[in-house]
C-alpha cells in the first residue's frame, strides 16, 4: 500500500494495527467518498441493517475480518468476534486465518513468476521437472501430457478433489503419500487421470499436490520457503505464511477453527500438509497486497514483484467448462455489479473464506470467517453483496434495441440440466424471459431477467458469460450453450430436458425404492460419468432430505447408494440412519450389520446398534 511522503509516520502506525479509523478517513477523503460511514453496517435482506457485532451473532459465526480496497488503495478495514469462542480473545487486523484452497492462486503466481525467469516451461510435460514421483502413463495422455497449465486450471483430469485437516499428535501424510493415497482420510487409491487434459474441467487439490512436488523437485526449497521469499517478504505480507502448526517460523495471532455449534475443533489450528492447494495462513489486510500487486500490474502500473506477464497468464482465461470461467490460478465466473473479477474461495473444516478484486480500476473485496460452511459462505454473500451494494459498484446490462421474437422466446422456454446436476428453468412472465438457477457455486441461487444482446444471445445480472440455445453436434441435442465474451470459448453447458422428461433426483423425491433404483441404473448406461451418480452426491441427497424431515427421500437416495455401491460401509451406514429415523428398528439394525461386515471398524455402526438394541430391550 503506497501513500505519499508525508505520510510516512501514519503508515508506520497503521502497520502497528493503531489508527486504522484514521486511515479509512483518510484514503476516503483522496477518492471523495466516507468509506467507514458507508460500509460501517451490513446491508441485509428486505432493508435490514446490522453492525458487525450484530452481524456475527445474526449470522452464528465466531469472528470475521474484512478489507475492501478502492482504486488501488485499501479503503475500509473490519475486525469482530473472537479467534476462540468461550474466550476474550478478539480477532484484531493482525489475526491470521487458515485461508484453505486461496493458497491455490498464490502457488500459480509462484509457478509463473518461475516460468518468467525460465526456469520452467508451462506447456511442457510436468513429469520432466518431478523427481521423487511421476505422472503414470495412461492412454489419457497419450496425445496430450499433463502440463503446469492443466493443472494450475483444473484441466488435467486429476482426481483428488480436496483434502482432511490434521492437527498435531495425528499421523500426518508426507505429500509423496498424499498422491499415492496412504493416511487419507477421503481416499484409498493413488492420484489418477479421469479424462483427456483439456477436455474437460474437475476441481482437483491433488493437482495442486504434483505442483508443490514438482515446484520443490525443480528448486530444492520447501514451498513454504519459495513463498515467503519471492512473495510475501517482497510484499511485506507479515502476517501471512505457509509454513504449519509445529514449525519454528509459523504465526502465533491466530483464529480457530470452530465446528457448527461454533466450538472448537480439537485443538482449532488445523494442519494442511497439502501445502499448495490449502496450506496458507493470512489475513485479508495481507491479501489485499496481493491482490493490489495483480491489479496494478494488470494495468501496466509499477509492481514490485508481480509482473504484467505473470498476472496476465494467472488470470487468462482457460477454460468456460462446468464453472463458467477458470484461469491457471484464479476464478473467473464472478460479475458482481456486472463487473469482472479475478477471484478464489477458500473452505477448511471451520474456517475459510473469500477474496476477489477486478481485472480493472482496482477494486477489491477481502473476508475471512473461523465457522463452518454452512454458516460462513451465506455470511461471505452477504458481506459481498453488501459492499457492492452500498459503494454502488454496479454497472448497468445495456440490452439491443431489438425484441426477442415470439418463436425465439419459445425455443428458450424449458428446462435445463445443470452441470451441477439441478434443473435450471427458463420461462415467460410477459414480454420478458425469466432465468432461474437453484444452486450456484458459492451455493446461492439466481433469479434474474435474460437481457437480450444479438445473434440469439442473452446475458445475465451477475454473469460474466453470455448464453444461447444451440445444437450440440456430438449429439444433436439443444443445449444452452454459454460463451465467454472476448474469447473463442464456448460450453455446451446445460441439455435442455425433453417434454415430460424426469431426472433420477426427481423420481427419488417423489416415488418409491423401487422406481428410484431403476431411474438412477437407466441414466448410469447414458451417463457412467454423472456427478448425480457419485457416492457423495447421493449421501448428501439423502441427507439433505433428513434435514427437510423428507424420510421418505431420504430412505431411496440411501437405497441407491447402497445399490450402486455395495462394498461401501457408509451406504449402508447412512441407509440404516434413515430407517431409525422412520422408526423402523429392524431394517436400522439390519444395515448397521451390513455396515460392520464391510468395515468392522465402523464406530458409529456399533454405537447405533447398542443403542437400538437398549431401546428395542425396553
Amino acid at each position: 500500500m503506497k501513500i505519499i511522503s508525508s505520510r510516512k509516520r501514519l503508515l508506520q502506525l497503521c502497520s502497528l494495527g493503531l489508527f486504522f479509523g484514521l486511515s479509512n478517513l483518510l484514503y476516503a477523503a483522496n477518492l471523495g467518498q466516507d468509506y467507514s460511514a458507508l460500509l460501517s453496517k451490513v446491508s441485509g435482506p428486505n432493508n435490514t441493517t446490522f453492525d458487525y457485532d450484530s452481524f456475527i451473532q445474526q449470522a452464528k459465526v465466531t469472528g470475521l475480518s474484512m478489507a475492501v480496497v478502492d482504486d488501488y488503495q485499501v479503503v475500509f478495514s473490519q475486525v469482530a468476534g473472537l479467534k476462540e469462542n468461550g474466550t476474550q480473545h478478539k480477532i484484531d487486523k493482525q489475526t491470521a486465518f487458515s485461508t484453505a484452497s486461496i493458497s491455490k492462486p498464490v502457488t500459480a503466481t509462484l509457478v509463473m513468476m518461475l516460468a518468467q525467469q525460465g526456469k520452467l516451461d508451462l506447456d511442457a510435460p510436468v513429469n520432466t521437472y518431478l523427481k521423487r514421483w511421476k505422472i503414470a502413463a495412461s492412454d489419457l495422455t497419450k496425445n496430450q501430457s499433463v502440463t503446469f497449465r492443466n493443472l494450475l486450471s483444473h484441466t488435467a483430469g486429476m482426481t483428488q478433489g480436496g483434502f482432511a485437516d490434521f492437527h498435531l499428535g495425528d499421523d500426518i501424510p508426507t505429500l509423496i503419500e498424499s498422491l499415492n493415497g496412504i493416511k487419507l482420510p477421503r481416499y484409498k487409491s493413488p492420484i489418477s487421470i479421469d479424462f483427456e487434459p483439456e477436455t474437460n474441467w474437475n476441481y482437483s487439490g491433488g493437482g495442486y499436490v504434483i505442483v508443490q512436488v514438482a515446484l520443490e523437485d525443480l528448486t530444492g526449497k520447501p514451498l513454504a520457503q519459495l513463498a515467503e521469499e519471492m512473495l510475501f517478504a517482497p510484499l511485506n505480507m507479515q502476517h501471512t505464511t505457509m509454513y504449519q502448526n509445529g514449525q519454528d517460523k509459523f504465526l502465533t495471532n491466530l483464529a480457530k477453527v470452530h465446528d457448527i455449534d461454533q466450538k472448537v475443533i480439537r485443538d482449532g489450528i488445523p494442519i494442511c500438509p497439502q501445502i499448495a492447494p490449502s496450506g496458507m495462513w493470512s489475513t485479508p489486510l495481507d491479501m489485499a497486497k496481493l491482490t493490489i500487486e495483480y491489479q496494478k500490474a494488470l494495468a501496466g502500473k509499477p509492481t514490485k514483484v508481480i509482473s504484467n506477464w505473470v498476472a496476465t497468464q494467472t488470470t487468462e482465461i482457460q477454460t468456460i467448462k462446468v464453472t463458467g470461467g477458470w484461469s491457471a490460478g484464479w476464478m473467473r465466473f464472478e460479475a458482481q455489479g456486472n463487473l469482472d473479477w479475478f477471484s478464489h474461495g477458500g473452505s477448511n473444516t471451520g474456517t475459510g473464506g473469500h477474496v476477489m478484486a477486478t481485472m480493472e480500476g482496482g477494486k477489491g473485496i477481502m473476508i475471512f470467517i473461523n465457522a463452518t460452511t454452512r454458516t460462513r459462505n451465506p455470511a461471505i454473500n452477504m458481506l459481498i453483496e453488501s459492499v457492492v451494494k452500498n459503494l454502488h459498484w454496479t454497472q448497468p446490462i445495456t440490452p439491443s434495441e431489438q425484441s426477442v421474437s415470439k418463436v425465439l422466446a419459445e425455443k428458450m422456454t424449458g428446462r435445463y440440466l445443470s452441470p451441477a446436476d439441478q434443473i435450471v428453468t427458463i420461462s415467460q412472465q410477459q414480454d420478458k424471459l425469466i432465468y432461474h438457477n437453484p444452486l450456484q457455486i458459492g451455493g446461492g441461487q439466481f433469479t434474474g431477467e435474460m437481457y437480450y444482446k444479438e445473434n440469439n444471445k442473452f446475458a445475465l445480472d451477475a454473469h460474466p458469460n453470455i448464453v444461447g440455445l444451440e445444437i450440440n453436434p456430438a449429439d444433436q441435442q439443444a443445449y444452452l450453450t454459454v460463451f465467454r465474451p472476448g474469447t473463442s470459448l464456448q460450453d455446451y453447458a446445460m441439455r435442455k430436458l425433453r417434454d415430460g422428461e424426469q431426472l433420477p433426483f426427481e423420481v427419488a423425491e417423489n416415488q418409491d425404492v423401487e422406481q428410484s433404483i431403476k431411474a438412477y441404473k437407466e441414466w448410469q448406461k447414458l451417463y457412467p460419468n454423472s456427478r448425480m451418480l457419485s457416492s457423495n452426491t447421493l449421501n448428501n441427497a439423502g441427507y439433505t432430505a433428513l434435514a427437510k424431515k423428507d424420510v421418505k427421500a431420504a430412505i431411496n437416495y440411501f437405497s441407491v447408494y447402497v445399490a450402486l455401491y455395495p462394498n461401501d460401509a457408509n451406504a449402508f451406514d447412512s441407509l440404516a440412519e434413515g430407517y431409525m429415523t422412520k422408526g423402523n428398528t429392524q431394517l436400522a439394525i439390519e444395515n448397521y450389520n451390513k455396515s460392520l461386515t464391510i468395515n468392522g471398524d465402523n464406530q458409529n455402526a456399533k454405537d447405533m446398534l447398542k443403542k437400538l438394541s437398549a431401546a428395542k430391550a425396553l
